[in-house]
């Protein structure tokens, strides 16, 4: 695909068909990611990845601690929502009344608190001594990343949510207590349901752009 067409075809994919993705696929999407820039070309990000039996342990144990109403703590704690900006919280709304409307709420929070039934779950760590400008360059890598499965016609969505219980994700994988987990990425072909036909809107170049002569 031409650049342009695989950045608008990109979009949040909240519900995942169970087929595998190939190791060298993989492979090739991170291998492509580690372009992305980073200051002094520091590239402190790590990508664990999970798929098969382990993920399957992940993902029930996950469901669980939802059902029982468990609070997470994430390594990187995420804003409130009143801090959110006014978009951000505009566009929450417009997806929950959407949602709502379809009568999909209930498929979006099961779908939601078994990982988005993901083939494969991507859990990138920063340094627990993260600065501002590695978060700025995990947010580059992550973007590369998503564009690259984009392109071999693979789905994607970050999300903080799977991370929130940063200890489960280490009952199964050898992650360091020195690294923060920082986001996750859920990957795989994505499944014909209407829960993935919602676009959020984005703001045009009058709103964001300031040109100075």
């Amino acid at each position: 695909m031409q650049f342009k067409d695989v950045l608008l075809s990109r979009h949040s994919v909240r519900y995942y068909e169970p087929t595998p993705i190939d190791e060298s696929i993989l492979r090739d999407i991170i291998d492509e990611a580690t372009h992305a820039p980073s200051w002094i070309n520091a590239q402190q990000w790590h990508v664990w990845a999970t798929e098969g039996k382990t993920l399957e342990s992940i993902r029930t144990e996950f469901y669980e601690r939802v059902n029982a109403g468990l609070e997470g703590k994430s390594d990187i704690p995420p804003s409130h929502r009143d801090a959110f900006s006014p978009i951000g919280r505009e566009n929450m709304q417009q997806f929950s009344k959407a949602r709502e409307d379809a009568g999909l709420a209930s498929i979006k929070l099961e779908c939601q608190s078994k990982l988005f039934y993901a083939p494969v779950m991507l859990f990138l760590t920063l340094p627990k001594t993260y600065t501002p400008y590695m978060v700025f360059d995990l947010g580059a890598f992550s973007q590369t990343l998503m564009l690259a499965a984009a392109d071999r016609g693979i789905g994607s969505l970050v999300a903080w949510n799977p991370v929130k219980y940063p200890d489960l994700i280490r009952k199964y994988m050898p992650i360091p207590p020195e690294e923060a987990i920082a986001i996750a990425i859920a990957l795989g072909y994505e499944k014909a349901h209407p829960l993935n036909a919602f676009r959020s809107t984005r703001q045009g170049v009058e709103q964001i752009l300031n040109i100075v002569r």
